[in-house]
């Protein structure tokens, strides 16, 4: 199994590094590890805080310690891996009107460089792609060094609404809220050569 999801990961990373070969030169080139990352999700239903993560995803960064405002963040995840211990409202994420895992089942970030925000951290300057709809995303991130490479981590709050994720009876926040927080820790170890 742990076999199957790195061999699908990096068949996702080849994809997406396909898809922007226009990703920053210079630095070191890392990708996720085989274990030890999770993508997790926090969102309100009936007015409790509800989590999620996702199985499947897949990330690179190319990043130099020395100019780390230099670099790119490309990051895939597949929708159709969402889960939230409960069976049925994951179908319901996944059907049409919510996340449509079918006509969309990737979700994408691609940075193609990274800025310092006012506190002095590192913020990724890129685009999220969710349901379709592409959208301006800042995405924080503390990089810290392992003894195989780096840990990426952070958290961000987006809207769900902003990228139609909500149709029909979705669209009211009554029962589920528009806020949702991303929170991210991703291991990183030196791409092979």
């Amino acid at each position: 199994m742990t076999n199957y999801i790195a061999a699908a990961a990096a068949a996702l990373l080849l994809g997406l590094a396909a898809d922007d070969a226009s990703a920053a030169d210079g630095g070191v080139r890392y990708v996720q590890a085989n274990a030890g990352s999770s993508l997790a999700f926090v969102f309100t239903q009936a007015d409790a805080a509800n989590t999620g993560h996702f199985k499947t995803f897949a990330t690179e960064l190319q990043y130099d310690e020395a100019n780390p405002t230099q670099g790119s963040l490309l990051v895939r995840v597949m929708i159709a891996s969402l889960e939230t211990h409960d069976e049925e409202r994951d179908g319901i994420l996944k059907d049409a009107d919510m996340l449509d895992s079918k006509s969309h089942p990737a979700a994408t970030y691609v940075a193609r460089s990274f800025a310092r925000n006012a506190a002095g951290g590192l913020e990724a300057v890129g685009k999220l792609t969710l349901r379709g709809v592409s959208r301006d995303l800042r995405l924080p991130l503390t990089l810290k060094p392992t003894a195989n490479g780096l840990e990426l981590s952070g958290q961000t709050v987006i809207r769900r609404l902003d990228y139609g994720v909500g149709q029909g009876d979705w669209k009211s926040t009554t029962s589920v809220g528009d806020e949702v927080r991303v929170e991210y820790k991703v291991a990183l170890v030196r791409a092979a050569e």
